[in-house]
């Protein structure tokens, strides 16, 4: 039996109400009728008053800045002090707390009851070694593990059979990619190594594999190749193409920040090309950014996808919403934070239009800050019209790239081949 979190509402206007989390999900209480819990007529509750994430059997509470705070078993968690302004209290960052089986959180006349059950045990497979979890191995441990080996001339802990690894080409939230070589001809690939973040059962593992076997099968020249897939010791790996631009991300740093419009067009249309491709197959990417553009002799391909959605399905990411190493969800469109697991291909021309937009300018839509909590940035705030960015822009461009980054779904282009059909006009 998997693991699962459950949430009762005890007390208040919405009592008897149950939600159960089977797999990675948020939850959002609050005033604003976008909220699961929508609490309209407590004076006691903000407009988005706390984000509870759920990767079973983790679950973690952040309070959003709220005006009376959060309390978790009768303590207080975050709220604006006495005094504060919204904004004021917005800008402090609120700790995340990690909940577990019998807590009780508090807001205004509701209380939650929480119930965690844990995954039964299960018999490892005879083919899987015993499995790691992160706080056995983190990336940069990985990392150099795996170069101090190469460098020995040994095999490497992680063995993949058939590939030289010869250096570590970067690093993220999800593990590390390193540059290899195929022993059987000599071509260059790139080597994605993951590492989850939880205990990975057996079963779990495969079923990831298998699901990514589908997204494997996308072929279109905008799209980087996915060659080979495996795992040692439980941590996956993925064989790549190989692209030795790097990412587009390093590409706009080197540029100071932004790209010239004539360099940037080309990019964008194929960007959009391979995306539209994995639309019309039915796959959305979910963590489209910069980072997973890659450029090779002067064409970009999209790199990496299913793998965040794969991954958050099979619970191996933990909590990348509310979670520390997370970081900012720089291109994440609103509705990833209110409806997590049901993502449509609307959202990723958000992102994918986000990208543009930073592309062009060297800013990000939202009006972000150190001193606010990203989450309720993206919750409260408007995009930032891409012309009060850059006047100089084409007005036409900058309408199209304002319409995909609309809050309002249906106020965007349906799928990247709309948006490429449009902007070849």
């Amino acid at each position: 039996m998997p693991a699962s979190v459950q949430l009762r509402i005890s007390e208040g206007t919405a009592k008897g109400k149950v939600f159960d989390f089977a797999a990675h999900d948020t939850f959002l209480l609050g005033r604003h009728p976008d909220c699961h819990v929508h609490l309209p007529d407590d004076a006691c509750v903000s407009r988005h008053h706390f984000i509870l994430e759920v990767c079973p059997p983790e679950a973690c509470v952040r309070d959003l800045g709220s005006r009376n705070g959060t309390y978790v078993n009768g303590r207080k968690v975050g709220g604006r002090k006495e005094g504060e302004s919204p904004e004021e209290g917005a800008r402090r960052a609120y700790p995340e707390i990690t909940l577990k089986h019998g807590d009780r959180i508090q807001v205004g006349d509701t209380a939650l009851e929480v119930t965690v059950k844990q995954a039964a045990p299960a018999a490892a497979a005879p083919a899987l070694a015993p499995v790691r979890s992160f706080d056995e191995l983190n990336p940069q441990q990985l990392a150099d593990l795996l170069l101090k080996a190469a460098k020995k001339g040994k095999a490497p802990r992680l063995d993949i059979p058939g590939y030289e690894i010869e250096k570590e080409l970067g690093r993220g939230g999800f593990g590390v990619v390193f540059r290899a070589r195929r022993l059987s001809d000599g071509v260059p690939v790139a080597i994605k190594v993951l590492l989850p973040r939880v205990a990975v059962r057996p079963a779990e593992l495969e079923k990831f594999l298998r699901e990514m076997t589908i997204t494997a099968q996308l072929r279109h020249p905008n799209i980087v190749k996915l060659y080979d897939q495996g795992h040692s010791e439980g941590i996956p790996w993925f064989v790549m193409e190989y692209c030795e631009g790097g990412s587009l991300w390093d590409f706009i740093m080197k540029h100071g920040g932004k790209v010239p419009l004539e360099i940037a067009r080309p990019i964008m249309f194929d960007a959009l090309a391979g995306l539209a491709h994995a639309h019309e197959q039915g796959i959305v990417h979910r963590d489209l950014k910069p980072q997973n553009i890659l450029l090779d002799r002067g064409v970009a391909r999209i790199s990496d996808f299913g793998l965040a959605k794969n991954f958050q399905q099979a619970g191996f990411s933990g909590l990348s919403v509310t979670g520390n190493y997370a970081g900012t969800p720089l291109f994440m469109p609103r509705e990833q934070i209110i409806n997590f697991k049901h993502l449509k291909p609307a959202s990723d021309v958000w992102s994918i239009s986000a990208t543009f937009y930073f592309i062009l300018t060297g800013a990000f839509p939202y009006p972000f800050s150190n001193k606010r909590d990203p989450i309720d940035v993206i919750l409260n705030e408007p995009v930032v019209p891409i012309e009060q960015r850059d006047k100089e822009l084409p007005i036409g461009l900058a309408r199209m790239i304002n319409k995909g980054l609309n809050l309002d779904t249906k106020q965007r282009f349906d799928s990247a081949s709309e948006f490429l059909a449009i902007l070849k006009l």
